[in-house]
């Protein structure tokens, strides 16, 4: 495993599609483990490939409970239910949007590492962390989805202290869904 470079904003692979996986090799569990890697180092909640400057269509994701790794992931239903959040993107260093729209929850099928089909129903944070990632295997981002006034700097009142499973303290944002 290897901690990979985020990419930031101005890179291209970030606003493009990324390409569908078709093997499931040593090569894609590779990916995998350095995007795992890679985000517990960051610390995040979420990762896509573009930002560590592979265009293929993997994300790893996690929050509370809820672990998962997805080649191929596609959101196949969303409640009517819009809600509005804080975000943060790991290729967006030092900023949030307020207010980005997401969907309640989502059902969103794909395939795990190995290939084995996967379906996973998400609600709150973890149905946004999804969202937030699926949309950068499509080379959307979340300052895509509201109006400039709406990004701002990360201010002190939204970082917190956080200890990690391996008990070293971490800074991240207050809002749990939001750096990926």
């Amino acid at each position: 495993m290897a901690i990979r470079t985020i990419l930031t904003l101005e890179k291209p692979v970030l606003r493009a599609k990324a390409k569908r996986i078709t093997r499931f090799d040593v090569h894609l569990q590779r990916l995998v483990d350095d995007m795992w890697e890679t985000l517990r180092e960051a610390p995040g909640v979420g990762l896509a490939a573009p930002q560590i400057g592979e265009s293929r269509r993997v994300l790893v994701a996690e929050y509370e409970d809820q672990h998962v790794a997805i080649v191929n992931p596609e959101i196949i239903k969303r409640s009517d239910e819009e809600v509005l959040g804080t975000e943060g993107c790991l290729s967006i260093p030092g900023f949030v949007g307020d207010d980005v729209p997401r969907a309640a929850s989502v059902s969103v099928k794909g395939r795990d590492p190995r290939g084995k089909e996967i379906r996973i129903k998400a609600e709150g944070w973890f149905a946004r962390i999804l969202q937030h990632e699926i949309d950068h295997l499509d080379g959307v981002l979340y300052i895509d989805l509201i109006p400039k006034e709406k990004v701002r700097a990360v201010e002190s009142d939204d970082v917190e202290e956080v200890v990690p499973k391996d008990g070293a303290p971490v800074t991240t944002t207050n809002s749990p869904g939001e750096r990926g």
